[in-house]
């Protein structure tokens, strides 16, 4: 166990000998060691698949507009050459929105859409996607909310 250092104006409840609250532990080395679990315990939080890991493709999704001109994701990962519900719901209240799928990221062959609305509102579009990387945008706020869908 440890003992206070003498009361002294820089003197505090730690000890002097380099050792921090967990005993022996330098504190350097508890430092350490908590920079580590916070690492680990971020990887695992985000699937600790690495920084350009796919996300698994799925057959049903949901895109939401929400509060501030911007959706709540900007990647999608679909199932390709199967169909695929992607459910567009609109919370972005009093504001019009949709969510359209194009072909090219200069947005110029559109594939599937829902319509613009406001809202509160929801749709639900099936789509079926051949392999490949894909675009998403809002038709009204194409600069603000857009993103990628990748069907493989």
């Amino acid at each position: 166990m440890w003992r206070m250092a003498a009361a002294h104006p820089r003197s505090g409840p730690w000890p002097r000998d380099g050792r921090g609250v967990l005993g022996a532990v330098p504190v350097r080395w508890a430092a350490a060691i908590a920079l580590a679990l916070a690492a680990s315990l971020l990887l695992a939080a985000c699937g600790g698949g690495g920084a350009g890991a796919p996300a698994s493709p799925v057959t049903t999704a949901t895109v939401r507009a929400v509060r501030t001109i911007r959706f709540d994701r900007s990647a999608l990962t679909v199932a390709a050459d199967r169909d695929v519900e992607i459910t567009f719901v609109n919370e972005d209240t009093g504001i019009a929105h949709n969510l359209a799928i194009y072909r090219d990221s200069a947005f110029r062959e559109k594939l599937y859409g829902t319509e613009i609305r406001e809202a509160p509102h929801q749709a639900t579009l099936t789509v079926r996607l051949a392999p490949g990387r894909y675009y998403f945008r809002c038709d009204v706020h194409p600069a603000q909310m857009r993103g990628t869908l990748v069907a493989r």
